[in-house]
């Protein structure tokens, strides 16, 4: 990936529940179900992608994280897992 050539720090983090799918099997992404994401160690030095199916739980983390880290860089991926392994 070209972030990763790049040497930007970066973070895939799929927030999805373990039975949902499509599974994604990629040593890339980590898996955190949302319900635990708030309990998640954030670094301010690394940039956080979020996946989820379509992009809208993701999003709605990204606003809830971003309002009590505001210094944490986190983005939602448009389009959730569909998008990621297309």
């Amino acid at each position: 990936m070209a972030w990763q050539k790049q040497g930007a720090k970066l973070a895939l983090i799929d927030i999805r529940e373990f039975y949902e799918t499509p599974e994604i099997q990629s040593t890339e992404v980590e898996h955190v179900p949302m319900g635990e994401l708030l309990e998640y160690s954030f670094d301010n030095e690394i940039t956080y992608v979020l996946i989820c199916n379509s992009g809208n739980r993701a999003t709605a983390a990204v606003m809830e994280i971003t309002r009590k880290s505001p210094k944490v860089n986190i983005y939602a991926l448009d389009g959730g897992a569909t998008a990621y392994l297309s």
